[in-house]
């Protein structure tokens, strides 16, 4: 007992010595401590620098786990642990009874036997790290830096120093590390039972009343027009019937659908004297109700009208505001003079202002309530009293809680800019009072909002297109193609590339009005020749839709790959050519995929629509019913004649971009050997017995194999065989043991290999489908700019689908490429402007701006600096989960575990602390995570399980195209050896970089360099990095344009669910059909950042011009001014020349503002006077018009007048002619001429005929010659262009490899240096030594000197 509380005493007295050194030393002295200490096993070997202590040694007690409320092991706290000082006396009882007899064992034997005691517990310890990993955060931070490839190897510093060191028992070792295990097991149910998981809400104030959103109130029917039309000498009236159905509102608010017609210009007339636009709803006939008529009786009543016919139309809430408008333009009001309010408008926004109307946002949204007047010191300060509108209750809150709210005229505004008081409450209640009128697009200043309607809507047409055709943004109505409409104008005006960028969720409609977007610019730029018809872009999506889209939890019809629409357009503003790339192709989906989530959609419509002969051929006559892919036709009868119609549509298709039978045969080859690979199945065998992966059933495997063109010997070679090359480690910094691991050159079981190559199959096929479309597309004709269409799969969160899952690699990339979209958006709407007002020097006073959403991008991406060489001074610098997913990957021991505690050592909170603004959260499982995607308002919780398989590359899928390459069947080898010629493909990422025309090269050698500079070249073919190279691709590409945003939102979190919320015909709904969730629309605005674009376009200046290019647009308002200063195209003092003409434009002052280079102007100014520059261009060129038709008619009277003095003059000779007719001298003249000039016109004649041929010969040749020379200039250009490419891909390898030799040269350089210094210091010690021991040695010898001295006079005085 006494030695005991002397051991603790001595214990105590350690701890205490080593806290103060521990305060004394640096911060980088404390981390390689602890550094050291995580090399030395977990274990400290106490050894006592006193002789007296010499021979004996104290092994302390291992380290405990600790495991706090966060599930976080900190090694600071260890020792202050309860349990650690428990277990430090039970330890050191049992190692001192235990080391009196290990003591006897001698000092020879006793160095070998602690040496295997410590490597046992080091392995024992390791597994046990392993199993507790969840709860080892700190810990496992640096273990799983710098030491994961030492988790199984006995060396560093785990053996003592001294000779003299002794081993404990082995018993006395099961016994400690049995107690830890039952502690552990004992403290674990614990913690995970308490242990829950924090998201932060948007909004989570509750008060204590019933609050209630404001009331969607029903819109006002739009005026009808009534119209009387004439019949034309065609027979017709000018006009055209079109039958459809739409949702339209009760008088209960309810919403049904009904058939309606409408009354629309003719096709191709430009009659505006009719009066119709494309939405008019016909309601009467000559005075006779026609709503509830067929279309028969309408046509007959039509024809019995007589002459004239007189209409009664009424617009459509979808197109209302679009009918308003057009109609307005072709009357010619002002554009002020459409926005003229009434008296009573005026006094009821008076009363409205003067009441003090405000939201009060609560967590279910927000409510109307009025702020009441108090007494001067009756209520705290900060707080006010309102009182709610829809029940009386009044409430004291704080200021913070209420905004400010608009007055009812503002309930439906166009532009969510022209708010007067502009907060989220009235975005989102403009937003919900547009979308319960059926309207779907607003303006949200640049940019547009699109909500996602749950029915077709009927204001996509061509009709409906060419009423946005050549007019400004300005002039039109929220739309969609008043954004394609505004791209264009600026393409033609600026000669600039032009993107529209889709942002959204997923189901929130981006496809869909990619589609439209497309079709307009295609419909109203036109072509040459009309080669791109809607007809073949229709045939376009259907193709990609079928091989690119499935069905998911999120959306019935999602897209599953981002791809980029470029249309180039030539001088003429004719689209002159086209293509389509393609990215992050979730290519696993074929034979992995979530829950109640189905495969590509092509392999259902092949499946149900095969004929009886392809059906044969495919050997689908027979359906297996287990699938490793799980790939079966569908159950229900109308999804089979849903998949029957579609197949059909696909073949259609296919035959209008001209893709061959054979083409097509090949394709549905290769999708039923995929089929049939998954019917095949694999053996679960022992992957260390290779020579039992095989297929579980030979008979579907020899269908896919002769399918494919090639032997089952040969396929199985290819997906099995080959696995043992595995893939090569990319780290390079570990030390030498590090190869020992289990995971060198990965292994993977013959399902994974299995997987692999149907996943490479059907990744060759979609690149193949994309090229054959862009062949569809290409022209050879020169274009000189082009129009950018992006859409990605959107946001994607299972939980929002009532999905209780993870969310799975594939979806965390897709969720990424929304973001690095999300980052660009906000880095052209405030990086860039901020920059910009910063270089002309103008002061802005701007509401704070929010930083964007780089935190949780960086938790993705984040590459460590220096990434070119990695060493063990660099790991701790942080990095990315898609770096950390490819080093863990190719390293032994890495798992997801570790991955996410170095992801969380990162990014994430520490223990106890709450670290603002960290978007990283751990999940309830040790697998899980939560990241705060769109600046913390989408959190998705991901699942890593099995993750680190994206990063290893199985041979398997590398072996897919050398298959279809070397495939004996004709159509499948000749389809893919064409395109393996070609470089349609970047690094096996992206897909469709054809073309020949300048904008195409252009775009691939864009993305070419992208894989070919910096660290990308070095790590492209990481499956990982490449997300990451593709995506910067695609952003660098979109970064050279001007980029115009399309902000999609989902209007219900249950249309994400996949269920059907059409409304049947004739049907009532629910009155709640077309109302929004409040809570989503919140998080999305939230997410998106319009708020604050919408202020920042407010209170700054967005519109701006260089100073020459604005004078010469607009001096045309000054004529004055530009006789001053001439024609001519620069002034010495463009500054001072656009001061004056903004002066004589008497503009106000705080509307504009002139910087260094650049005038700038507030929001509307620019647009007003473009409208002043219109009215002023159209007057000019109307005197322009007089004039020259006053010149072309004094021109037409001069030449009547010639013609009349010719028709003189001809009649005088005719009247000369009559009289010496009769003459005989002039009849033999006559006679006797024409016979004197033959025989020398048929000389003449014969000598041009000669002339003629010898010509003609040389003409030939020239034409010979000129087509060689053509041959061989298009040769050698294309030679040329290859070899620029291959050169400046070699070029940029060469830049790279150059990068890495410097760095590699100057850590050599570095590291050369430092062992000089040690060599120099190594060299003054030793001769230290060297004159100490010189030193000791004279000492010794003077001292035996004196010695002997002594001695010799101890012996004389003996002698004496």
């Amino acid at each position: 007992m006494f030695n005991l509380i002397k051991k603790d005493k001595e214990k105590e007295g350690s701890r205490k010595e080593k806290k103060e050194k521990k305060e004394r030393m640096s911060a980088a002295e404390l981390r390689s401590l602890e550094e050291m200490s995580m090399r030395r096993g977990f274990f400290n070997l106490k050894r006592e620098a006193k002789r007296e202590s010499k021979n004996k040694v104290e092994i302390s007690n291992p380290i405990p786990i600790k495991v706090a409320s966060t599930n976080e092991l900190s090694l600071t706290d260890i020792e202050s642990d309860e349990f650690s000082n428990r277990s430090s006396m039970a330890l050191d009882d049992q190692i001192s009874v235990a080391s009196s007899t290990d003591d006897l064992k001698g000092e020879g034997g006793g160095q070998d036997g602690h040496r295997s005691s410590v490597r046992d517990r080091v392995a024992h310890f390791g597994s046990l790290a392993k199993q507790n990993s969840s709860q080892m955060g700190q810990m496992m931070k640096r273990f799983s830096f710098s030491q994961r490839s030492k988790e199984e190897s006995p060396s560093e510093g785990s053996t003592p120093s001294g000779q003299n060191s002794a081993a404990p028992s082995p018993q006395v070792e099961s016994k400690v590390f049995n107690m830890l295990r039952k502690h552990s097991q004992r403290v674990q149910p614990e913690v995970a039972d308490t242990k829950k998981v924090f998201i932060p809400e948007l909004v989570d104030k509750i008060f204590p009343a019933p609050l209630q959103l404001p009331t969607v109130v029903a819109p006002s029917a739009p005026e009808t027009r009534e119209l009387e039309l004439q019949r034309r000498n065609t027979g017709d009236f000018g006009f055209s019937l079109r039958r459809t159905t739409m949702l339209d509102c009760s008088p209960d608010g309810g919403v049904y659908r009904r058939v309606v017609h409408f009354a629309e210009p003719g096709a191709g007339t430009k009659d505006l004297a009719l009066g119709l636009v494309p939405g008019d709803r016909l309601v009467e006939i000559n005075g006779r109700n026609v709503e509830n008529k067929s279309r028969d009786e309408i046509v007959e009543m039509i024809r019995q009208s007589g002459d004239t016919v007189r209409l009664k139309v009424q617009p459509i809430l979808e197109l209302s505001e679009l009918s308003r408008c057009w109609l307005r333009n072709i009357e010619g009001l002002r554009r002020e003079a459409r926005h003229v309010k009434t008296e009573e408008q005026i006094t009821a926004e008076q009363a409205w202002y003067g009441s003090e109307k405000v939201w009060l946002v609560h967590k279910e949204g927000f409510s109307l309530a009025t702020v009441l007047k108090t007494e001067c010191g009756s209520l705290p300060e900060g707080r006010v009293k309102i009182k709610l509108e829809h029940d009386g209750t009044i409430l004291d809150v704080d200021e913070d809680d209420i905004e400010k709210a608009n007055p009812p005229t503002y309930d439906r505004s166009e532009d969510l800019a022209s708010l007067v008081y502009l907060n989220e409450s009235s975005m989102m209640h403009c937003l919900r009072q547009r979308y319960g009128g059926n309207l779907i697009h607003s303006f949200a200043g640049p940019n547009m909002v699109v909500i996602n309607p749950l029915s077709t809507p009927s204001m996509y047409s061509e009709k409906v297109m060419h009423m946005f055709k050549g007019c400004r943004r300005e002039d039109t109505a929220p739309h969609v193609y008043a954004v394609a409409q505004s791209a264009y104008r600026n393409l033609l005006t600026t000669q600039q590339d032009q993107s529209i960028v889709l942002l959204g969720k997923s189901g929130s409609g981006k496809t869909t009005n990619c589609q439209h977007l497309v079709q307009y610019l295609v419909s109203i730029a036109g072509s040459t020749g009309k080669i791109f018809s809607a007809e073949k872009w229709q045939a376009v999506y259907t193709i990609l839709e079928a091989f690119g889209n499935c069905s998911t939890t999120m959306n019935m019809n999602a897209s599953r790959f981002s791809h980029v629409v470029s249309l180039d357009f030539d001088q003429a503003g004719q689209v002159a050519s086209a293509s389509i790339q393609t990215m992050l192709l979730d290519k696993l989906r074929v034979s992995r995929r979530p829950e109640a989530e189905s495969t590509f959609n092509v392999f259902y419509y092949v499946m149900a629509g095969a004929d009886s002969a392809l059906r044969t051929e495919l050997h689908l006559n027979q359906l297996n019913e287990s699938s490793a892919f799980g790939i079966h036709s569908h159950s229900k009868t109308e999804d089979k004649q849903r998949a029957v119609q579609q197949f059909t549509k696909l073949q259609a298709a296919m035959k209008v971009l001209g893709i061959s039978v054979e083409e097509q045969r090949a394709l549905w080859l290769i999708l039923g050997a995929i089929y049939h690979l998954g019917a095949a199945g694999a053996t679960k065998a022992d992957e260390d017995e290779a020579g039992r992966r095989q297929f579980a059933h030979h008979e579907w495997a020899q269908k896919a194999a002769y399918l494919l063109g090639c032997t089952l010997d040969e396929l199985s070679s290819l997906i099995f065989k080959n696995q043992t090359r595995g893939m090569q480690p990319l780290f390079r910094g570990g030390t030498d043991d590090a190869g020992t691991g289990d995971n060198l050159g990965s292994k993977f079981t013959a399902l994974e290999c299995l997987e692999s190559m149907a996943a490479g199959l059907y990744s060759e096929v979609f690149t193949v489908v994309i090229s054959l479309i862009n062949r569809a597309l290409k022209s050879s004709q020169h274009s000189l700019c082009s129009i950018l269409i992006v859409d990605t799969p959107g946001f994607q969160n299972p939980r929002l689908a009532q999905q209780q899952r993870g969310a799975t690699f594939e979806e965390l990339c897709h969720n990424y490429t929304q973001e690095r979209l999300q980052t660009l958006f906000h880095e052209r709407t405030f990086v860039q402007e901020l920059e910009r007002y910063k270089e002309e020097n103008i002061e802005l006073v701007l509401d704070d701006v929010e930083s964007s959403s780089s935190l949780s991008i960086a938790a993705i991406d984040q590459a460590p600096p220096q990434a070119l060489v990695r060493t063990l001074a660099r790991m701790e610098e942080a990095r990315g989960l898609l770096w950390l997913m490819e080093e863990e990957g190719v390293k032994p021991g890495g798992s997801e575990e570790i991955m996410l505690e170095r992801l969380f050592s990162y990014y994430s909170s520490g223990l106890g602390e709450n670290k603002e603004g960290s978007l990283l959260l751990r999940g309830e499982k040790s697998h899980l995570f939560l990241l705060g995607h769109s600046h913390g308002t989408d959190w998705v919780e991901y699942n890593v399980q099995g993750w680190l398989g994206h990063a290893k590359s199985n041979p398997a899928a590398q072996s897919a195209a050398t298959l279809l390459q070397d495939s004996q069947k004709k159509n499948i080898s000749g389809l893919f050896l064409g395109r393996a010629s070609g470089t349609t493909v970047l690094s096996g990422s992206i897909a469709g970089l054809e073309g020949s025309s300048q904008l195409a090269l252009r775009r691939a050698t864009s993305m070419r360099k992208t894989f070919t500079t910096g660290v990308a070249a070095v790590k492209k073919k990481s499956h990982c990095i490449q997300v990451k190279l593709q995506v910067d691709a695609l952003i660098d590409m979109v970064r050279r344009s001007k980029v115009h945003f399309v902000h999609c939102l989902l209007p219900k979190a249950e249309s994400v669910g996949g269920s059907d919320l059409r409304v049947p015909h004739g049907e009532s709904s629910d009155s709640g059909l077309m109302t929004l969730d409040v809570g989503l629309l919140r998080a999305q605005l939230r997410g998106s950042k319009l708020l604050d674009a919408l202020r920042i376009y407010r209170q700054g200046y967005p519109d701006h011009m260089v100073f020459s290019e604005f004078r010469r647009r607009f001096d045309v308002l000054a004529p004055h001014l530009t006789k001053k200063h001439g024609r001519n195209d620069i002034v010495p003092d463009e500054k001072r020349a656009v001061q004056e003409l903004l002066e004589s434009l008497e503009l106000e002052k705080s509307s504009y503002h002139l910087g260094l280079s650049k005038v700038f102007f507030r929001a509307g100014t620019l647009s007003m006077l473009e409208e002043q520059r219109d009215v002023q261009t159209r007057r000019n060129i109307s005197l322009f018009q007089a004039a020259c038709r006053g010149y072309l008619a004094r021109q037409a009277f001069k030449k009547r007048k010639i013609q009349d003095l010719a028709i003189r003059c001809i009649q005088k000779n005719i009247k000369k002619n009559r009289g010496v007719k009769g003459w005989p001298w002039w009849k033999l003249f006559t006679t006797v001429r024409p016979l004197i000039e033959v025989q020398l016109t048929e000389e003449q004649i014969r000598g041009k005929d000669e002339e003629i041929q010898q010509l003609k010969q040389k003409l030939e040749k020239m034409e010979k010659e000129r087509n060689e020379l053509r041959l061989n200039s298009d040769r050698l250009e294309s030679r040329m262009t290859e070899l620029s490419t291959e050169l400046a891909d070699e070029r940029n390898t060469a830049e790279s490899a150059s990068q890495l030799l410097e760095a590699e040269t100057s850590e050599r350089l570095r590291l050369e240096k430092d062992m000089k210094d040690l060599q120099t210091k190594f060299d003054c010690m030793k001769k230290q030594t060297e004159s100490m021991e010189m030193e000791v040695m004279e000492a010794r010898l003077i001292r035996a000197s004196e010695l002997n001295g002594e001695m010799d006079d101890d012996d004389t005085g003996q002698t004496q």
